[in-house]
């Protein structure tokens, strides 16, 4: 050991005289220091470290970031481009390895998986912070936690805290990915704040820690950029894509922040609800070339009056200094207080809203993608009343026209994030402790009451879409439990096993949003002007849309005692009846009653409807039950869908005679159009969560003919007649994406349907089957006059036939979602013409906003026609919009099912 430590003394000098010489060409006077032992034999090895430790402190704080900084790669080396270069995109997989390039070469920076995507790959964050921060960021992001949930902190407590505590910052990018300045901007960003050591930057580190998401949609980024690489250099540079931008979603995916079906919103929601939960989320998108330059908080109204008043003075406090950064930089044509409000909860930046989290958007002038356009004075239009040619409060510097480039987006966008970073860094303290505040504010309203509780009674119509409501309910960070004991609330007695909802708990107004009934705050500037429209819809009230009963309790009253939920459950069903059995029968009610089907069919049963009520083991089962034949394939079938999907079976000695309906052999084809069409995504994604067997039909195969020969029901997703009809125009993308159906397209569905298939049409392509076929119906709400009649994306009520086919295993009576959608008036006297649901017969609004009801009141919504040996079913709304309006899903299972 001694001859060890001999023999390693030497090296600390050794080092520290090369370090020394390092320094010369930077640290003028160090030169006088002595810089080898063998020129001072007198002095000791801790002699020579005392000696220099002072000056070497001063040197490795004044040269440490000019080192940091050349040992980081400019965005421009890395990927051989100017960010923002002409006709140049930073592909996701090299902005991937950037931010890992920078994180392994700056103690400032960590890069986090977020979670896999949809198509499995990879969503990273950059934690960007100072060094102390970093190496700090477990305690940071324990407080952050704390600070979330006033229950576990003390209000002096929770001011300690917010004394010191770091104000965290997300900004997300490129969830639209054909919106794509945000995520280069990113690199740039990342750079800057790894690197640069002025004041502002230093400060913004020590106060901030700053969550970076470079892309919210890496599988449409790469979609993105491989189509610009193909089209580039050709007519069709900068042209959109002729299909979705994200598997299911297109454009929707930044439309399912509170419904969860994609794994992005389920992976961003986790990552902030109960990781790091941002006091502030920034999301940065792109909108039309034509109006203002820039888009920045605050938004325009409405506002959801669920959410604190503080989140709305935040944002605009942080948005007004965006906006004085982005004149500052001398960027012209930025906006705001107008076109975007966040009335509707379902964006991925709205969402955060009701948990006590400040959201901020940005919207920028798009560009053809990476290719620069010009844009005169005469091209741009005014946006909802603004002219943009004159200065006002909320506009005071127009934009006068001119060329405008992927690289005016990225500079757009970094001087925004610039006065972000500075506000939040100046207010930290405040952000932070309001923060705090709102939570316990949340806390007192809820142990106040009005409302105090919601509960979801345990006996259900469908057990499957309780537990999906359940499930985003949990996923959102809501807290759920379940009563072990019966109790009574407001007067009502409820039975062990309901759950509840208490509303004293942080994300208060995240609840109540989602779960009460909307009245949308219409806006006239007179009785002679036509109200403002929501920028999206106008109630989405989730119990209602999705056919589940949620009980609304005002009152306070003593819970029974609880268990918290972690996951969503139900009690399973079990099979009753006899032991062994000729046949079974299974309660096909909800949309586990489709899935039952399809599972069924899968194991080769021979699948039936009851036709009528059938009564076995002192039950009741609906018209529309299963009836299978017991076998040894069959019978695990039945048991696991009784136990994981809640649906009650019994088996049955004999077949009931006479009563039974075969279903779920049809051969099923889902049109794709070559445009980017999000209800086309979604009914794809919908049929395979319900486990349906399908192809996917392009516009080549339908102009073909022939189509009985391979399918017995074709499904055309909602688009307007003219879209189905001629498609993409020849002058918009390369030959083999245009036409759309044609004439040709168009006789051979005629075909179809008059040689014994089965056509599906949702919501508006409707339309095509009714001028095509001739139907005898005509849409009295397309042809109201709009002072007449307005709906714009709301619940209404809608009345079932549970007796037919089209309806089976629904209830009487539901909610179903209108979006300027259909009624209709059959023409008198027309055959072959079955009404399987209308619009209620008087007060039909729900949620939302609806005036002039008496034009659809008691109108059919749903109708079967028999056109040659086939039929048409006309869908005349979106019964599966988004993939949420889970009461209505099984108007299209029921369409397939009798197709066969």
């Amino acid at each position: 050991m001694a001859d060890g430590r001999q023999a390693t003394r030497p090296a600390r000098p050794r080092v520290l005289s090369a370090l020394c010489h390092e320094l010369l060409p930077v640290l003028p006077g160090i030169h006088r220091l002595p810089l080898t032992i063998s020129h001072q034999p007198s002095v000791t090895s801790h002699q020579m470290i005392r000696v220099l430790a002072i000056p070497l402190t001063l040197a490795l704080a004044l040269v440490a970031p000019a080192m940091l900084a050349a040992q980081v790669p400019t965005p421009e080396s890395h990927f051989g481009f100017r960010i923002g270069a002409d006709r140049q995109i930073a592909a996701a997989a090299e902005i991937e390895a950037y931010f890992e390039l920078v994180a392994a070469r700056s103690n400032r920076v960590v890069v986090t998986d977020v979670g896999p995507t949809t198509e499995g790959r990879r969503t990273i964050a950059a934690i960007i912070s100072a060094p102390e921060n970093i190496r700090h960021l477990a305690e940071i992001r324990a407080a952050n936690q704390r600070l979330a949930d006033p229950r576990v902190l003390l209000p002096d407590e929770a001011r300690r805290i917010a004394a010191t505590h770091k104000v965290v910052l997300a900004i997300g990018n490129g969830i639209h990915a054909s919106e794509i300045g945000g995520s280069q901007a990113a690199n740039e960003l990342l750079y800057s704040l790894a690197t640069n050591t002025d004041a502002e930057t230093l400060a913004v580190l020590d106060n901030v820690v700053i969550v970076l998401l470079p892309s919210l949609n890496p599988d449409g980024h790469r979609l993105v950029s491989e189509w610009y690489e193909r089209t580039k250099g050709t007519a069709f540079e900068g042209a959109p894509m002729p299909w979705l931008d994200q598997k299911y979603a297109g454009h929707d995916i930044n439309r399912d922040a509170f419904m969860m079906n994609l794994a992005e919103s389920r992976n961003l929601a986790r990552f902030f609800y109960t990781e790091w939960h941002p006091q502030i989320f920034l999301t940065m998108h792109q909108m039309g070339s034509s109006g203002p330059r820039m888009m920045v908080p605050p938004m325009s109204d409405p506002i959801d009056a669920n959410y604190d008043p503080a989140i709305w003075r935040e944002a605009a406090l942080l948005g007004g200094a965006m906006a004085l950064e982005l004149q500052r930089d001398g960027r012209s044509g930025v906006a705001s207080n107008m076109i975007y409000d966040y009335y509707w909860p379902g964006y991925e930046d709205s969402a955060p809203l009701g948990h006590n989290t400040i959201g901020l958007l940005t919207e920028v002038a798009n560009a053809s993608l990476a290719t620069p356009l010009t844009i005169s004075a005469a091209d741009l239009r005014a946006q909802k009343g603004l002219p943009l040619d004159s200065p006002r409060i909320n506009f005071p510097d127009p934009w006068p026209g001119g060329r405008w480039s992927l690289r005016d987006i990225v500079e757009y966008d970094l001087s925004a994030v610039r006065g972000l970073l500075h506000a939040v860094s100046a207010y930290r303290e405040r952000i932070v402790a309001t923060f705090y505040d709102m939570g316990a504010r949340a806390v007192d309203a809820g142990r106040r009451g009005g409302p105090f509780a919601f509960v979801i009674p345990p006996e259900q119509f469908d057990v499957s879409a309780a537990r999906k409501l359940e499930e985003l309910l949990l996923q959102g960070a809501v807290e759920i439990d379940r009563a072990l004991d019966p109790f009574v609330a407001d007067g009502t007695s409820y039975p062990a096993g309901s759950d509840i909802i208490l509303l004293a708990q942080p994300y208060r107004a995240y609840v109540k949003t989602l779960l009460e009934r909307q009245r949308y705050p219409i806006q006239r500037s007179s009785p002679a002007v036509s109200p403002d429209r929501p920028y999206d819809v106008a109630g989405w009230t989730l119990p209602a849309q999705m056919g589940v009963e949620v009980r609304t309790i005002e009152r306070t009253f003593a819970p029974p005692r609880l268990t918290r939920l972690s996951i969503a459950t139900f009690t399973p069903a079990t099979v009753q009846g006899e032991r062994q059995p000729g046949y079974y029968i299974v309660d096909a009610r909800g949309n586990g009653g489709a899935v039952a089907v399809n599972r069924l069919v899968a194991a080769g049963a021979t699948v039936s409807w009851s036709t009528r009520a059938l009564e076995a083991d002192g039950y009741v089962y609906a018209p529309g039950s299963i009836v299978v034949a017991h076998s040894k394939e069959v019978q695990p079938v039945v048991e696991s869908i009784a136990r994981g999907l809640g649906l009650r079976a019994a088996g049955i000695k004999s077949k009931p005679a006479g009563i039974l309906t075969t279903i779920g052999a049809a051969r099923v084809g889902l049109y794709k159009p070559w445009m980017e069409n999000e209800d086309e995504g979604w009914t794809r994604w919908l049929l395979e969560q319900h486990e349906f067997r399908f192809r996917t039909i392009m516009d080549a195969e339908m102009r073909a003919g022939g189509l009985k020969r391979q399918y017995d029901a074709i499904i055309l997703p909602s688009a307007s007649a003219q879209q189905l009809r001629y498609g993409n125009s020849l002058d918009g993308l390369p030959l083999e994406y245009v036409g759309g159906l044609g004439e040709s397209g168009i006789a051979a569905l005629k075909a179809f349907v008059e040689s014994g298939g089965t056509l599906i049409c949702l919501d508006e392509a409707c339309a095509l089957p009714i001028e095509e076929l001739k139907l005898p119906i005509r849409d009295v709400a397309l042809d109201a006059r709009a002072d007449a009649f307005f709906c714009p994306g709301s619940l209404i009520t809608l009345d079932l036939d549970p007796l037919q086919p089209e309806t089976y295993g629904m209830p009487s009576r539901t909610a179903a979602f209108f979006a300027s959608s259909s009624a209709y008036e059959i023409s008198r006297g027309a055959a072959g013409v079955r009404v399987g649901a209308r619009y209620g017969s008087r007060d039909l609004l729900i949620s939302g906003w609806l005036e002039g009801e008496q034009v659809i009141a008691g109108r059919p919504a749903v109708v079967d026609v028999k056109v040659g040996a086939g039929r048409v079913v006309l869908l005349g709304f979106p019964v599966q919009h988004r993939g949420q309006t889970h009461a209505t899903f099984r108007l299209l299972f029921n369409a397939i099912f009798t197709a066969s």
